[in-house]
């Protein structure tokens, strides 16, 4: 089936993966109520927001099965949890799939979507709860669209702290400090790109393939510099996803100098003759 929706899109694109770069004005941020939601729960039974918390501060992350940037964050989160999980609560939104391809299509119905964030649930074994979205991404979009950011609350449902991407675990990590012990972190907004980009970028080709062809054919078109560091990053396979991608840069960085060498070597040469 092809999506006639440009939310639950069938091929990513580069616009798409542009807006990932930013929080666009006027949507959740801290200060404001985290919507609320009663949604079906990845393991059978509902998650329902004003019930799981028990007055408790919450951590609400978006991810999909096809999503790098969740792939990469979720080690640290779990990190996280083990250290907070006692004091805060912490969910996953299953949202659109990120990168979808023949293997692992954007679902168009719940029990495919329910499928996919269970399947991502067993596979990096996560100890939390995972919320599904429907399929038209009603909260999703109210939260902005994201694939993987995060939202801090405190007891009373109020952001305190955002991240762009959950795979800023410093800023992170110091937020739920801050909030469980009953502050206010110092720092309420992360839009940090370098970190968490390379460990996504470090995990990305065995993402999409796990997805499939399609999945790797968009992502050419859509960032072809993204695709060949990924391409690259994925050869120094079994380093951390980040060494990965700092890898990968670095044998870029050297091709690109002895290319540059030798031409200039070339012409030094020719003008001698």
């Amino acid at each position: 089936m092809t999506s006639t929706s440009d939310y639950v899109y069938d091929h990513v694109q580069a616009s798409t993966l542009n807006k990932d770069m930013a929080f666009r004005p006027g949507t959740p941020g801290p200060g404001d109520r985290l919507p609320g939601f009663d949604l079906p729960a990845a393991t059978g039974g509902r998650i329902r927001s004003h019930a799981i918390t028990g007055n408790k501060p919450m951590l609400l992350v978006t991810g999909s099965y096809t999503c790098p940037m969740t792939a990469a964050s979720n080690p640290a989160l779990k990190r996280l949890h083990r250290r907070y999980g006692g004091q805060i609560v912490f969910v996953m939104l299953h949202v659109r799939e990120a990168h979808p391809g023949e293997r692992f299509d954007q679902p168009h119905d719940m029990d495919t979507k329910i499928r996919n964030a269970r399947i991502l649930k067993e596979r990096d074994s996560l100890p939390w709860a995972l919320a599904v979205d429907d399929t038209q991404g009603t909260l999703h979009k109210q939260l902005d669209e994201k694939p993987n950011a995060v939202w801090v609350t405190d007891r009373e449902g109020t952001i305190v702290y955002r991240g762009l991407w959950a795979g800023d675990d410093e800023a992170l990590g110091e937020a739920l400090e801050a909030v469980s012990k009953g502050r206010m972190p110092r720092k309420r907004e992360s839009t940090a790109r370098l970190k968490p980009m390379a460990a996504g970028i470090g995990v990305m080709r065995e993402v999409t393939q796990r997805s499939g062809r399609r999945a790797e054919a968009d992502l050419w078109k859509a960032a072809p510099p993204v695709a060949a560091l990924a391409r690259i990053a994925d050869l120094y396979r079994p380093l951390p996803p980040h060494w990965r991608t700092a890898a990968a840069a670095a044998t870029i960085g050297l091709g690109a100098t002895a290319l540059i060498g030798a031409l200039t070597s070339a012409r030094r040469s020719a003008r001698k003759r």
